[in-house]
């Protein structure tokens, strides 16, 4: 892909990071207050939590390998918990108001204990998370990754090409032909 097509996805993707983050972050915020953070936790509460999938974004652009994975599936956990945070606030009409009753997501105690579990265990897991991926970040070289992966490859072809010299040799060991004949 040329250098132009390059920038235009990637501007693209940037932009459209950027409307989702905008319509997320009313209802990220109205849960942070739901669960007890003042003004400017609830401010940057959507920051922490959408802010890391699109940290775990760029890293899955970067890293190689079970690295990558990683990145994946932060990536994906961290989406699959503000979609269901977002769905919450859909849900709960009494979330877009300030008087809703402090800690509570949801009128059902064990889906509640849930919910404000998922919302708290959030920040502390960006936290986590977002220091591991940007230590694999700086800490990847893609020229050792990419050796590493060649000889990987060439290991398994290797690997692969004694496995069958060792078959073919079985094979003509065992056929009748390759067996010296006797007079009757």
């Amino acid at each position: 892909m040329n250098r132009t097509g390059r920038r235009t996805l990637v501007g693209g993707l940037v932009t459209v990071v950027l409307m989702a983050f905008r319509v997320s972050w009313n209802a990220l915020s109205d849960v942070a207050r739901a669960i007890g953070a003042d003004s400017t936790a609830a401010f940057l509460y959507p920051i922490v939590v959408d802010g890391l999938m699109a940290l775990a974004l760029v890293a899955t652009l970067v890293l190689t390998g079970d690295d990558r994975k990683f990145a994946l599936r932060v990536l994906a956990t961290y989406t699959i918990a503000s979609l269901l945070l977002n769905y919450v606030h859909g849900l709960t009409p009494a979330l877009h108001t300030t008087s809703i009753q402090w800690g509570r997501l949801t009128d059902r105690d064990p889906a509640n204990w849930a919910l404000v579990l998922l919302a708290t265990s959030l920040p502390v897991g960006s936290i986590y998370f977002g220091s591991d991926l940007v230590a694999k970040v700086l800490h990847h070289n893609p020229e050792l990754a990419d050796s590493a992966e060649a000889a990987s490859a060439q290991s398994v072809g290797q690997q692969a090409d004694e496995q069958a010299s060792r078959s073919r040799s079985d094979q003509a060991e065992s056929s009748p032909s390759s067996r010296p004949s006797r007079p009757p």
